[in-house]
């Protein structure tokens, strides 16, 4: 990832099969904002991964510059719905880090709500967005903006983290996820990324992930 001043950045994904279909992807911009996203196409295999290939390509040029991030993904949307197979949909998360200012704005594409995790204690997820990419052409999606003070510790992730089920079939939730990060959250983001990656596997006890499973840690330090 690249280096932000004041902030630390990791991110990390395992596919279930030999190729996933879920993404992550950081974009610096010469202002030092950095755009952050991550994207899970429903499916697993080749058919997801270059159906998430081919939506990569796409954000790279829609994102190439800061800006309106709602616009930004009503436009990926659009060019989604004109591409994408009726049985492939894709759910997306993008953000926006100013590190002037500690100050994320973002949107979502029925994504996993990111978890917040405070220093000063407690968590909250970033709800909100809309459907899903590649759903409804004319679908509009609504930016919000949250803020990072020192110590928090911001996950954003798949769902086959927050899914993953033990030999129960109980999912891991974002409870566990939650307080995971607030016990590690002094450590590297490497280090925290590493460790949810780990937990969500002891979890499953061995049983083989059904899942991609992405992990990306914004820490502010």
């Amino acid at each position: 990832p690249p280096k932000v001043e004041g902030f630390e950045l990791a991110g990390k994904t395992v596919a279930c099969k030999t190729v996933g279909g879920d993404y992550y992807d950081f974009i610096p911009y010469p202002d030092g904002q950095l755009a952050i996203m991550v994207g899970d196409v429903a499916g697993k295999g080749m058919p997801a991964s270059l159906l998430m290939s081919s939506v990569q390509a796409r954000v790279r040029v829609i994102y190439e510059d800061p800006g309106d991030v709602s616009k930004k993904m009503a436009r990926l949307n659009k060019t989604t719905c004109g591409n994408c197979p009726d049985n492939r949909f894709i759910t997306f998360f993008m953000g926006i880090l100013d590190p002037a200012t500690g100050e994320v704005t973002y949107t979502s594409a029925g994504h996993n709500p990111p978890v917040l995790v405070r220093a000063t204690g407690g968590y909250e997820l970033l709800t909100g967005g809309s459907v899903m990419l590649g759903i409804l052409p004319m679908a509009r999606y609504e930016a919000q903006t949250i803020k990072l003070e020192k110590g928090d510790v911001l996950v954003m992730f798949s769902d086959g983290v927050t899914e993953a089920p033990n030999p129960n079939d109980e999912e891991y939730g974002e409870e566990r996820l939650a307080n995971l990060v607030a016990e590690l959250s002094a450590r590297p983001a490497r280090e925290i990324v590493n460790a949810i990656h780990k937990s969500v596997h002891d979890y499953a006890e061995g049983a083989p992930p059904a899942d991609d499973i992405t992990v990306v840690v914004c820490r502010m330090i």
